[in-house]
Protein backbone atom coordinates (compact mmCIF):
# COMPACT_ATOMS: atom_id res chain seq x y z
CA UNK A 1 0.00 0.00 0.00
CA UNK A 2 1.21 3.17 -0.62
CA UNK A 3 0.49 6.31 1.41
CA UNK A 4 0.28 9.54 0.08
CA UNK A 5 2.65 12.05 2.14
CA UNK A 6 1.66 15.99 1.27
CA UNK A 7 4.70 17.58 0.30
CA UNK A 8 6.00 20.31 3.52
CA UNK A 9 7.34 23.67 2.08
CA UNK A 10 10.48 22.29 2.80
CA UNK A 11 10.30 20.34 0.09
CA UNK A 12 9.43 22.86 -2.21
CA UNK A 13 12.18 24.84 -1.25
CA UNK A 14 14.05 22.22 -1.42
CA UNK A 15 13.31 21.42 -5.13
CA UNK A 16 13.71 24.97 -5.64
CA UNK A 17 17.21 24.93 -4.84
CA UNK A 18 17.77 21.98 -6.79
CA UNK A 19 16.25 23.70 -10.12
CA UNK A 20 18.22 26.84 -9.74
CA UNK A 21 21.22 24.59 -9.45
CA UNK A 22 20.51 22.64 -12.24
CA UNK A 23 19.63 25.71 -14.46
CA UNK A 24 23.09 26.89 -13.53
CA UNK A 25 24.75 23.98 -14.87
CA UNK A 26 23.20 23.41 -18.32
CA UNK A 27 25.38 23.96 -21.42
CA UNK A 28 23.49 27.50 -22.30
CA UNK A 29 23.86 28.80 -19.36
CA UNK A 30 27.52 27.84 -19.22
CA UNK A 31 27.73 29.06 -22.79
CA UNK A 32 26.53 32.38 -21.72
CA UNK A 33 28.95 32.28 -19.20
CA UNK A 34 32.24 31.48 -20.83
CA UNK A 35 32.24 32.58 -24.36
CA UNK A 36 34.97 34.04 -26.02
CA UNK A 37 37.83 34.21 -22.38
CA UNK A 38 40.48 32.20 -21.86
CA UNK A 39 38.29 30.20 -18.88
CA UNK A 40 37.64 27.13 -20.96
CA UNK A 41 35.26 25.12 -18.81
CA UNK A 42 33.64 25.82 -15.14
CA UNK A 43 36.30 23.31 -13.34
CA UNK A 44 38.66 26.18 -14.51
CA UNK A 45 36.66 29.16 -13.17
CA UNK A 46 35.71 27.23 -9.79
CA UNK A 47 39.89 26.76 -9.56
CA UNK A 48 40.39 30.74 -10.17
CA UNK A 49 37.41 31.40 -7.83
CA UNK A 50 39.48 29.19 -5.31
CA UNK A 51 42.88 30.81 -5.34
CA UNK A 52 40.95 34.33 -5.43
CA UNK A 53 39.13 33.44 -2.28
CA UNK A 54 42.50 32.20 -0.47
CA UNK A 55 43.81 35.61 -0.67
CA UNK A 56 46.23 34.40 -2.67
CA UNK A 57 48.99 31.68 -2.17
CA UNK A 58 46.23 29.03 -2.18
CA UNK A 59 47.25 25.62 -1.91
CA UNK A 60 46.01 22.51 -4.02
CA UNK A 61 44.32 21.54 -0.67
CA UNK A 62 42.60 24.80 -0.54
CA UNK A 63 41.35 24.40 -4.26
CA UNK A 64 39.88 20.74 -3.38
CA UNK A 65 38.10 22.18 -0.13
CA UNK A 66 36.76 25.10 -2.05
CA UNK A 67 35.93 22.68 -5.08
CA UNK A 68 34.73 19.52 -2.70
CA UNK A 69 36.81 17.24 -4.54
CA UNK A 70 39.46 14.78 -4.00
CA UNK A 71 43.32 16.47 -3.97
CA UNK A 72 44.09 13.93 -7.20
CA UNK A 73 41.27 16.03 -9.11
CA UNK A 74 42.27 19.07 -7.28
CA UNK A 75 45.82 18.61 -8.72
CA UNK A 76 45.02 17.92 -12.57
CA UNK A 77 42.65 20.55 -13.29
CA UNK A 78 45.38 22.81 -11.28
CA UNK A 79 47.59 21.08 -13.49
CA UNK A 80 45.40 22.70 -16.81
CA UNK A 81 45.16 26.04 -15.49
CA UNK A 82 48.57 26.63 -14.75
CA UNK A 83 49.29 24.91 -18.17
CA UNK A 84 46.56 27.50 -19.72
CA UNK A 85 48.64 30.27 -18.04
CA UNK A 86 45.91 31.32 -15.69
CA UNK A 87 47.87 30.57 -12.49
CA UNK A 88 51.85 30.44 -11.65
CA UNK A 89 52.25 27.22 -9.28
CA UNK A 90 55.66 27.62 -6.89
CA UNK A 91 56.74 25.52 -3.82
CA UNK A 92 55.81 27.37 -0.67
CA UNK A 93 59.12 29.10 0.70
CA UNK A 94 58.36 27.19 4.67
CA UNK A 95 57.71 23.89 3.14
CA UNK A 96 59.08 22.48 -0.09
CA UNK A 97 56.18 19.88 -0.43
CA UNK A 98 53.36 22.10 -0.24
CA UNK A 99 52.71 24.54 -3.75
CA UNK A 100 51.54 28.27 -3.57
CA UNK A 101 48.86 29.07 -6.62
CA UNK A 102 48.64 32.53 -7.31
CA UNK A 103 46.97 34.32 -10.14
CA UNK A 104 48.13 35.60 -13.05
CA UNK A 105 47.78 39.09 -14.32
CA UNK A 106 45.76 36.74 -17.41
CA UNK A 107 43.46 34.97 -14.76
CA UNK A 108 42.77 38.08 -12.46
CA UNK A 109 41.68 39.49 -15.92
CA UNK A 110 39.76 35.94 -17.32
CA UNK A 111 38.01 35.48 -13.77
CA UNK A 112 37.12 39.33 -13.81
CA UNK A 113 35.22 39.49 -17.03
CA UNK A 114 33.40 35.80 -15.94
CA UNK A 115 32.57 37.43 -13.00
CA UNK A 116 31.19 40.12 -14.34
CA UNK A 117 29.00 38.29 -17.05
CA UNK A 118 27.63 36.48 -14.23
CA UNK A 119 26.87 39.53 -12.52
CA UNK A 120 25.31 40.60 -15.74
CA UNK A 121 22.84 37.31 -16.44
CA UNK A 122 21.90 37.42 -12.69
CA UNK A 123 20.68 41.39 -13.30
CA UNK A 124 19.23 40.60 -16.44
CA UNK A 125 17.13 38.19 -15.26
CA UNK A 126 15.66 39.98 -12.64
CA UNK A 127 15.57 43.56 -14.14
CA UNK A 128 12.34 43.62 -14.01
CA UNK A 129 11.72 42.84 -9.97
CA UNK A 130 11.16 45.93 -7.75
CA UNK A 131 14.30 46.70 -5.58
CA UNK A 132 12.60 45.93 -2.43
CA UNK A 133 12.09 42.08 -3.45
CA UNK A 134 15.96 41.90 -5.04
CA UNK A 135 17.07 43.26 -1.31
CA UNK A 136 14.82 40.68 0.43
CA UNK A 137 15.87 37.83 -1.76
CA UNK A 138 19.45 38.85 -0.67
CA UNK A 139 18.89 38.70 2.57
CA UNK A 140 17.16 35.98 2.49
CA UNK A 141 19.59 33.80 0.42
CA UNK A 142 22.73 35.27 2.86
CA UNK A 143 21.08 33.73 5.71
CA UNK A 144 20.52 30.37 4.20
CA UNK A 145 23.72 30.21 2.94
CA UNK A 146 25.44 31.20 6.63
CA UNK A 147 23.25 28.31 7.54
CA UNK A 148 23.92 25.56 5.28
CA UNK A 149 27.64 26.64 5.08
CA UNK A 150 27.42 26.41 9.66
CA UNK A 151 25.84 22.91 9.30
CA UNK A 152 28.48 21.86 6.67
CA UNK A 153 31.15 22.68 9.40
CA UNK A 154 29.72 21.41 12.62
Amino acid sequence: MHICVPHSRYDHLDELLTRLHVARQRPSWRRKLLEGDSVANVSTLRVLRAVEQSGGGASISDVAEYMAVEHSTASRTVGAVVAAGLLTKAYATDDQRRCVLVLTDVGRKALATVTDRRRELVAETIADWPDADVDTLVALLEQLTDRFENSVVR
